[in-house]
């Protein structure tokens, strides 16, 4: 699940201008931006995957009418500002800080009017909130990490195989590297397996256990 909220000055941005923005936030659009289909070797989530969660992504955008920032309010002929606060599963919140900010905020470049100004000066923020686990529900019932992890897996469609250097992780289908400062692994009965995350990484063992695996 992912909750983000946009809040944005009011009556800088016309109604066309502001679903725009918001589509650019969803699961896809964060996943789907020029930048991210260009870059080779890059991670690349499992399209089932992304269409589920995707199916529980919502976005909504605020327009302030007040809002003072750096002391002085908000007018007519001052460049926008942005915050963006989204919420995730709380075991996953630092996992997730990282990328979301980082692709928030290039998703907010992208639109804004000077693209280099966001990375000049502190316009806009990105705060990446974590339900508290059993905090979240839906289809009826809570659904925490464990719960959320079968949901994912049953969404992979499996498309594909893993380019040299990297591989599918076991959980959720992403393509992602086996080496590097990002690199998650783990080596299982002299295979070794890559993860999009260590909440997978924890997943994939924690069910080999359960099975009775080594």
């Amino acid at each position: 699940m992912m909750f983000t909220e946009v809040f944005v000055p009011k009556g800088m941005f016309t109604r066309e201008q502001l679903d725009r923005l918001a589509r650019r936030l969803t699961t896809h659009g964060l996943h789907d931006g020029p930048r991210e289909r260009g870059e080779p070797g890059a991670e690349r989530a499992d399209p089932g995957v992304l269409d589920f969660l995707e199916s529980i992504t919502h976005v909504v955008v605020h327009e302030v009418g007040t809002w003072v920032a750096g002391g002085r309010p908000l007018g007519p002929g001052q460049p926008p500002r942005y915050v963006v606060r989204i919420h995730v599963p709380g075991p996953w919140r630092k996992e997730l800080s990282e990328q979301l900010v980082v692709r928030v905020t290039r998703a907010l470049a992208e639109f804004d009017g000077d693209p280099e100004r966001l990375y000049r000066e502190p316009h806009a923020e990105v705060h990446v909130l974590g339900v508290p686990e059993g905090g979240y529900g839906a289809f009826g019932r809570v659904i925490g990490e464990s719960a959320m992890s079968e949901l994912i897996s049953a969404a992979v469609r499996g498309e594909g195989k893993a380019p040299p250097g990297m591989a599918v992780d076991p959980v959720c289908g992403a393509t992602v590297p086996l080496a590097g400062p990002a690199a998650v692994t783990a080596e299982v009965a002299g295979t070794r397996y890559g993860f999009c995350c260590p909440g997978c990484r924890r997943t994939f063992l924690a069910r080999r256990e359960a099975a009775g695996r080594p």
